[in-house]
Order: C-alpha cells, then structure tokens, then sequence
C-alpha cells in the first residue's frame, strides 16, 4: 500500500470549454504540481502517472515530472474525449486485479490519508471501485478503481445507448450495475476547519476568470455541467414565458431559453460579462442588461420563470430568495442550481461565500417556494432518477399562486 499507482487527470481545457484551473499557477506552478506533491507526502514511493488528452502533448505538463526528480512521474497523453479509455490506457502495463488510486489534477485538497484507507478497504472486500459520499466537498476526494472492472465498464458501455458521460465518470455507471460491479461509498472523513481554510486561501489563485471564459469556446457536450443545467431548465419553459436569467454569464444560458421562451431578460452584476454577452449571435427575444440579483430593479410579478445557475452561493441567500420571490408572478417558476456541499460553511472555491447542503438549501427554498423537484447531479451530466444528491443541486420551484 506505500507503492500504489496514481492517476492524476489533468488538461488544459474544461468540459465547458474553458481553460481548466488545474493549470493556473500557484505560486509558479501549475495546480497540478500541487496535486502530485500532496500524493508524494502520503506516499513518496507511489508510481504517479499524469494523464491527460491528446490535445495536451508538449504543453506545460511535460514539465511536471521535472519538478519532483527524486520521484517516479510521468505523463500520458491521449484519447482527448474519453477519460475512461485514457485512464486504461495509461495502464496497460499492470495486471487487471490491481487497484489504483485516481484523483482529478484540481484537487490540490485531497486527502492521500484517506485514499489509503479507502485502498485498504478494497483490498480488504474484494471492491471494484470505493468512493466518498457524494455531496463531500468535491475538491478534497479520490477514488479507488480494479483496472479489470473499469475494463469491464467499458466493455459493458460499448453496448449502451447515451453513455458518453460515465466515460467521464465511470464510478457512477459501476455504481448503477450493483450486479456486475462491487462498489461502496464511504463516508467522508473529518476534516478540521483549519485544513478548509488552508484550501480556500490556496484557491484564492486557483478560481479566477471561470466564467467569463465559459461560452468563448467550443464545449465538449458530454461533460459539460454548465450547459446540462439550461438544458434542464427547458423542460419547465413554456412558448409563451416571459424568463429572467439572473446572473447569465456570458449569455450562452439565455440564447438556449430564448430559442423556446416568448421573451428572455439576461441579467448580470458585472458591466464587461453584460457587454461580452450582447456582443455574441443576436436574437430579438433577448434584452442583456446589468443587475444585482438580491436587489433587482424589476416590477412585483414580471416574469414567468426565472433561471439562476451558480448563483446563490456568491451571494447573501436571504434577499437573494426573497428578490426571486418578488419578481415571479404567482405560480411562477424559480429553476436554480448550486453546488451541494455537506461541508460548505467553509467552501474551498474561494469565489463562493457558502456552499449548502442538501438540507439548507431545501429549507432556504421552503421559506419562499413550494419545491416541485430537486435532482442531485451526481458529476459533469450524470443524475440517478428520484436521487437528490450529488454533486451539484438542481431544483425546480413554485411560487404560491
């Protein structure tokens, strides 16, 4: 158990299409560096393999093994769309029954000590694949995988219809074929508020420019989260909506509405993400215009539906609610998304005030809303039907008519 493997998935790009944080420096390196030197502390003899696209080859992750020379790094490129086969690939040098450790190039947080004990537990239970509970801070977890089961994995996803997103996660397919695969989630380990805020301060160089970045360039659909969540949102608009996007990015989110709503405002805080977005393809349903999503300038009942995305953890929740309140007219659709956190009073992304559980942001809903459906998704565009948690929530509410 002190030699185990290690995969580090890395890339430049984003699944929204974004440039990915795990390549912004800290500190003059890369967000990655910091990832392999947290795994080297835990286990200074681990073979650690970097795997990242194709697309990647002679970038900035050739420099990584360089900077740990007395250590076993090294760097694999390929198959820029499937993680799934890059992760296989990458390993086709090890038997089949051997388990590995695999932790996303961005979490700089991660706890190698409970890696260990998660590989100790797969050894000890014959397991296909071990991961934390689902709504544990995302930045601090790993998983454990058997390179015959994800060999299977892939086998089986070949013959399925829509299966390109567990080629991204492909722990939650495993986890979905209880028959073919033995799987347990762990709870998350105690984690002191002082290690939390360590993350947070470190992020505080790792979370920048996100999201005027989204919809600058080309996506890859079946990671993209982002996307997924207006895709969601369509489904409750109707021809006739009059739609408030509060808080719309670069206003990718509203032109999706807007190709189905009557009317669609797209609102944002910040004057360069409003000017950003009304520079891009033009439709005469749209108005883009700046607003503050807990003080709004809109008339009681203006609008049918109104979608914020990523929006209330930046903010102060309690006029944040009572503004979607005001501006829905009775019967009035909110469809909002958040990340879901068990631990988010001290959010590691740095551009977050606070993060909620499934519990708070149901209750903070319940004060305003009647609450018509709530969708954990799980990661990228993966949700298991009546599952409410996950990664990120989705939810769907009704303002009392």
């Amino acid at each position: 158990m002190d030699t185990p493997i290690i995969l580090v998935q890395a890339a430049s790009r984003a699944w929204s299409g974004a440039p990915d944080w795990c390549m912004n420096d800290v500190d003059g390196r890369p967000v990655v560096a910091l990832t392999v030197e947290s795994a080297l502390k835990e286990f200074p003899a681990a073979d650690i393999r970097i795997i990242a696209p194709e697309f990647d080859r002679g970038g900035k992750l050739d420099e990584i093994p360089a900077m740990f020379p007395e250590h076993k790094i090294s760097v694999f490129y390929g198959q820029d769309d499937s993680p799934l086969e890059r992760m296989i690939a990458a390993l086709e040098d090890i038997d089949e029954q051997s388990l590995f450790i695999r932790v996303d190039g961005l979490h700089f947080g991660w706890l190698p000590g409970h890696a260990r004990t998660m590989l100790e537990q797969a050894e000890k239970e014959g397991l296909d694949c071990v991961k934390t509970e689902d709504d544990f801070p995302i930045q601090l977890t790993s998983d454990i995988y058997r390179l015959g089961a994800l060999k299977k994995a892939h086998s089986l996803l070949g013959e399925r219809p829509n299966c390109a997103p567990y080629c991204i996660h492909p722990k939650f397919f495993m986890f979905n074929e209880a028959e073919e695969f033995k799987c347990a989630r762990v709870a998350g380990p105690a984690v002191s508020e002082q290690w939390l805020k360590e993350c947070r301060e470190t992020a505080e160089q790792v979370y920048i420019a996100g999201n005027m970045n989204v919809g600058q360039h080309t996506p890859i659909s079946s990671g993209d989260q982002l996307s997924f969540h207006y895709e969601l949102a369509l489904d409750y608009i109707s021809p006739e909506a009059q739609v408030l996007d509060c808080a719309c990015g670069p206003g990718y989110g509203a032109r999706m509405l807007a190709a189905k709503a009557e009317k669609v405002i797209a609102a944002d805080l910040d004057i360069e993400t409003v000017r950003l977005a009304s520079s891009g393809k033009y439709f005469d349903n749209i108005t883009f215009q700046t607003g503050d999503a807990t003080s709004l300038s809109f008339e009681d009942g203006s609008f049918d539906a109104v979608t914020s995305f990523e929006t209330v953890e930046h903010v102060n929740p309690a006029p944040f609610f009572k503004e979607m309140e005001r501006v829905l007219k009775p019967g009035g659709l909110l469809i909002l998304s958040t990340p879901q956190n068990s631990l988010g009073h001290i959010p590691v992304n740095s551009q977050h005030l606070h993060e909620f559980s499934l519990q708070e942001i149901s209750g903070l809903c319940s004060e305003h809303f009647e609450i018509m459906q709530t969708t954990g998704i799980k990661q990228g565009r993966i949700v298991f039907p009546d599952d409410p948690k996950g990664q990120n929530t989705f939810m769907v509410c009704r303002k009392p008519a």
